[in-house]
């Protein structure tokens, strides 16, 4: 050690040198825990700015010149203030690979899950949680119907397809490593996207626009339980004499093997107004299609011109066609016709490999489909097919579901080959009049909707278009015997013979779910019609005496019309109680004093609905049982029915001594009430239907990350019940105080035909899927308050050009 050169201290010297105010002695003071604190912040931190980088990496670019491969001549990409895109293209081929680009930019995600569903490979991304969804689609087929459905498809639709694929697989190519933030969730990595995956949408809507089928098996399961007269209370379309088909344990076992992506929840509005009843003197047509509601919402909005191409309206991610548009000449939406498009067969087998047929054995047709699961082993799906179509029993595990040695096969128009329902979609935005748009109605396969028409000439029609199926006999609301002829498809009605009308007297056509033809009709079109008082509320408010012709602007105010007709006659059965309690009365008091406006600010459409769920509960859950759920959500006709004419089911079966309607309609009221009290408080004044019942739009991925899930799930107090023409379907939670607004109009449009760019629209959320951007949710209180800000004005442009990749 040199000289004058202090040794080293011990480390017990070291330990007791003080700290400088205002320093850390680095590397000796510091202890374990703060290091391994100060090392998990770190690592938080340097996560956290990766997450944000990836983030906002996601966004799509709106502006400047992309080279990209596959393009011909190029297209520019306008997008307005709400991130609405116009595409102008050169070719057609451009316009619909734009269209390709704009949709993967902003909706990648929600086209990647529904070609999911479409195909059965939901578990690959949700583990076991999918199978369900992948079992039913894999059994029925419907991703592969999808492929063989191109080959049927006109030349000019099947390029449109093509030139989409070839956009979406584009933008995919160019951002693979800037993909939305569920692939970097979930880990996925998207395949090339192809024609299929844009034509098994249809078939999804097919699906769950094919009127209630589910009804078909509750029908036969009640008929093991209960007296078929009480089973035609229930569904009047049920023959008295219907055979006992399926039994209570498989009914059940079939209706949980089906998935909720099968569900069917139908309903939509559309009136068409002629010149004579318009402040313009030019046709007006309103649309609002009802759909289950998530984030982002199903429809994005886009305007397209092209050389043979010029369309503006509503689009879906993944479909290259406008479904409700306006091509400047016609305009165009949609209802559903709630048509019987679905019937289950019982099939007796003959042996383990073959089913009889009125001509004798006949052998399954079987394939395996091998559906991959996250996280756990391959899953062999055997799948078995009669003359009537897939064998749905199987789903259940053969548990008894028909009589012994029975299965039960599915036969929907959406499985029947040579579907061109794309290529109608197509030939409608290229239709010019009245001759032309119904000449390619005559494509329009499955679903069977109602289409609503208006042009610039002044002319307004409506017609029922889709497969509609022939049967030897019955009206499809049971299963038929597969071993003989009964309820056999015997063809499709022609298209002349379905309903429509073509500038009628009145001047006005309304549709909204109700029946759309008289009785005298020599085919069916379904059993069973929903209740008309959307249909009704709507008419009322037209044909109003003294009403001026009617503006874009009160059309818009009639879509969100809250006014319960459902209400007005429910609320009467009030009437004429003494009722005991002074809560009860004073409820009693506000409801028949109400007007049936269900106002998000208004305590009594909150007390009704309460009401209602405890009454429809009280009156059919003792004789329904376990099976009660399935007519859980009130409907009006049926109870009225059965507090007036049909009084005996107001008895508890599960009790000694008789009940009368009259106990039953007080003391539901009283249970609601308590049910209210406890989650709202005491004081009726105070109660708000908007704080119970609010729109739910949920992320179904990024809705369950913490912190991003409260930017990603959306919700807002709405107005409305389920039979308000601005539609507020809810289901009751339990405690029966919360009505969450699960289905509802998640579009809007009114067609102005004397300026077809004064057309106004509104979709719920808004164009972006990705949370962060600013269009995620920049329409969702427009379309509450029933604004219809779109087109809007030329501020905040922003173009993007899509150049040819040299």
């Amino acid at each position: 050690m040199a000289k004058g050169v202090p040794s080293p201290p011990h480390q017990t010297e070291r330990s007791a040198i003080p700290a400088q105010p205002g320093y850390q002695v680095i590397g000796h003071r510091i202890s374990r825990t703060s290091m391994i604190l100060q090392s998990v912040s770190l690592v938080l931190l340097l996560a956290l700015s990766a997450t944000w980088v990836v983030v906002w990496s996601s966004l799509p670019r709106i502006e400047g010149r992309q080279p990209v491969a596959g393009i011909q001549l190029g297209a520019t990409i306008t997008r307005d203030a709400l991130g609405v895109p116009r595409i102008a293209a050169k070719t057609d081929h451009d316009a619909y690979f734009a269209l390709g680009w704009v949709h993967a930019q902003d909706r990648m995600w929600q086209m990647e899950v529904q070609r999911r569903v479409g195909a059965g490979r939901l578990a690959e991304l949700a583990g076991e949680a999918g199978l369900p969804n992948d079992r039913f689609m894999r059994t029925l087929g419907v991703y592969r119907q999808a492929q063989r459905d191109f080959e049927h498809l006109d030349r000019p639709t099947r390029d449109a397809l093509s030139s989409y694929a070839a956009g979406v697989n584009a933008w995919l190519t160019e951002y693979r490593l800037r993909l939305p933030m569920e692939y970097t969730a979930t880990g996925l990595r998207p395949e090339p996207w192809t024609v299929a995956d844009s034509l098994v949408w249809q078939k999804l809507m097919a699906l769950q626009l094919a009127g209630n089928w589910h009804d078909d098996v509750l029908r036969a399961q009640l008929l093991r339980s209960l007296d078929p007269k009480r089973v035609q209370d229930l569904f009047p379309a049920t023959p008295a004499d219907a055979p006992v088909t399926l039994s209570a344990e498989g009914g059940r076992a079939l209706l949980q093997a089906v998935p909720d992506t099968a569900a069917t929840a139908p309903a939509s509005n559309i009136w068409v107004l002629s010149g004579k009843h318009s402040a313009t003197g030019k046709p007006l047509l309103a649309n609002d299609p009802h759909l289950g509601f998530r984030a982002p919402i199903p429809w994005y909005l886009a305007e397209i011109e092209a050389p043979a191409i010029r369309l503006t309206g509503a689009t879906v991610p993944g479909v290259p066609f406008h479904i409700i548009a306006h091509n400047f000449r016609i305009a165009w939406g949609f209802t559903s016709t709630q048509a019987d498009t679905v019937d289950l067969f019982v099939e007796k087998q003959a042996s383990d490999t073959a089913y009889k047929t009125p001509e004798g054995s006949r052998p399954f047709q079987t394939r395996d489909e091998i559906i991959k699961i996250k996280g756990a082993a391959d899953l062999v799906l055997t799948v078995r097919e009669t003359r009537h179509g897939p064998v749905i029993s199987d789903l259940a595990g053969q548990q008894g579901v028909a009589g012994p040695g029975e299965v039960v096969a599915f036969s929907s128009t959406l499985l029947a080959e040579k579907d061109l329902t794309a290529q109608a979609l197509r030939r409608m935005g290229a239709a010019r009049d009245w001759t032309g748009f119904t000449a390619a109605l005559k494509d329009l396969h499955a679903p069977v909707l109602n289409v609503g028409y208006a042009d610039l000439d002044g002319n307004i029609g409506f017609m029922t278009a889709g497969r509609l199926p022939h049967r030897k006999s019955g009206n499809g609301t049971i299963p038929a015997r597969g071993w003989t002829v009964e309820g056999d498809w015997t063809g499709w009605v022609p298209t002349a013979k379905l309903p429509q009308a073509f500038n009628p007297k009145a001047g006005m056509l309304i549709n909204a779910n109700n029946k759309v033809s008289g009785d005298k009709l020599p085919y069916l079109i379904t059993a069973s019609w929903p209740e008309a008082y959307r249909a009704q509320r709507i008419k009322d408010v037209l044909e109003a005496k003294g009403r001026p012709p009617a503006s874009v602007a009160e059309m818009a105010a009639l879509q969100t019309d809250a006014v319960s007709l459902q209400a007005l006659e429910l609320k009467e059965l009030l009437n004429g109680h003494d009722f005991r309690s002074d809560a009860t009365r004073q409820a009693a008091q506000r409801l028949l004093e109400w007007d049936g406006r269900a106002d998000r600010d208004r305590a009594e459409p909150l007390i009704l609905a309460a009401w209602l769920n405890r009454l429809n509960r009280a009156i059919f859950a003792d004789e329904l049982k376990d099976r009660f759920e399935a007519v859980a959500q009130p409907r009006p006709t049926l109870l009225m029915e059965a507090l007036t004419r049909r009084r005996h089911w107001c008895d508890d079966i599960t009790t000694p001594e008789p009940e009368s309607c009259e106990e039953m309609v007080e003391r539901s009221l009283e249970q609601a009430l308590g049910d209210l009290t406890a989650a709202w408080g005491p004081d009726q004044a105070k109660w708000r239907w908007g704080k119970a019942h609010q729109a739910r739009f949920d992320n179904p991925v990024l809705g369950r990350v913490p912190l991003l899930g409260r930017l990603a799930n959306l919700a807002v107090a709405t107005d409305g019940d389920d039979y308000t023409v601005a539609r507020g379907t809810y289901r009751a939670e339990a405690g029966g105080a919360v009505f969450p607004h699960l289905h509802g109009a998640g579009l809007r449009v009114v067609f102005d035909l004397s300026d077809l760019s004064a057309s106004r629209f509104v979709i719920a959320t808004g164009q972006s899927g990705q949370p962060l951007s600013r269009h995620y949710d920049d329409m969702l209180r427009e379309w509450r308050d029933g604004h219809l800000p779109w087109p809007t004005a030329a501020k905040g442009k922003a173009v993007l050009s899509l150049e040819r990749n040299r």
